[in-house]
This record gives structure tokens, sequence and C-alpha cells, in this order.
């Protein structure tokens, strides 16, 4: 993996962690409508970040082959 995926991976790692701690939060606290929406939000771009980060996987083994 190169300096520049490995810094993307890396962020989208830092990322996932954020989105971690304010859903424990949520569930922990109050669940309004904006909260609601949020963690609906936050759901919505896990999966995009665990997309980015199987192409990421998917180009660093091309590029051992």
């Amino acid at each position: 993996m190169s300096g520049n995926e490995s810094n993307q991976m890396l962020n989208l790692i830092k990322e996932l962690s954020v989105y971690k701690t304010l859903d424990e939060e949520y569930l922990a606290g109050a669940q309004g409508s904006v909260q609601a929406a949020a963690y609906a939000e936050r759901r919505r771009r896990r999966r995009e970040i665990s997309q980015e980060m199987q192409s990421l996987a998917a180009e660093n083994n091309s590029d051992r082959d």
C-alpha cells in the first residue's frame, strides 16, 4: 500500500472511531428525531467507508500481482 493509500485508510479508520463514539452516546442518551437522523447518516457513511476500504485493499492486492 502506498503512503497515500495508507493515509486514506488511516483517515477512514479514524472517522469510524469518531462515529462509534457518537453512536454510543446516541444509544445511551436522548434519541430525538435530530439525533436519529444523524445516526442514520452515520450508518450510511459507515457503509461508504467500508466500500472505500475494500476498494483500497483491492488496489493494494492488485498492485502486488
